[in-house]
């Protein structure tokens, strides 16, 4: 009986790290992302070269789809086919498109779904990485966890949990 109790315990303190550690780090993340964006002024900040992005228009269909996360990770050199995400300064946005021509260091695009190539070059100064995951449809999900309501119903929910718990 004295080994289940002690069982008991040990579990019940891993699930309580386990979920101070899903927590903490959510939250220390998007401190970081608030902090980054407002303080220093960058628009996709990036964790050890990676950075994330939902996707938010067709220009890459089939292979990313509007709603879904992708991942960039920062390289030294793009090549001919490389899906990058780049900042557009006349647009002020994130654009997620493939390479098609390798010109000194500028990069001319295209989005998949477009017929035609992009009307302007991307400097390499511009990009931000080449993709390197797509999580379908998690995209949603994880502009949720970043909005105020998501990191209250993340909180919440962990309370829940620690309360149930006991």
């Amino acid at each position: 009986m004295k080994r289940s109790v002690v069982a008991a315990k040990t579990i019940k303190i891993f699930f309580r790290v386990l979920l101070i550690s899903a927590v903490g780090t959510l939250f220390v993340y998007n401190m970081y992302l608030i902090i980054a964006r407002t303080v220093f002024g960058i628009g996709m900040p990036t964790v050890f070269g990676y950075g994330g992005a939902t996707v938010v228009s067709g220009s890459m269909a089939d292979e990313i789809e509007v709603g879904d996360f992708v991942i960039t990770k920062a390289q030294d050199e793009y090549d001919v086919g490389d899906v990058i995400t780049f900042y557009d300064d006349e647009s002020g946005a994130y654009i997620t498109h493939r390479i098609i021509l390798v010109s000194g260091d500028d990069y001319v695009t295209k989005g998949d779904a477009n017929a035609a190539a992009d009307d302007f070059s991307v400097p390499s100064s511009a990009v931000v990485g080449k993709v390197v995951s797509v999580w379908k449809g998690f995209g949603k999900f994880a502009d949720f966890l970043k909005s105020p309501l998501g990191m209250i119903s993340v909180f919440g929910g962990c309370a829940v949990l620690w309360i149930i718990a006991d």
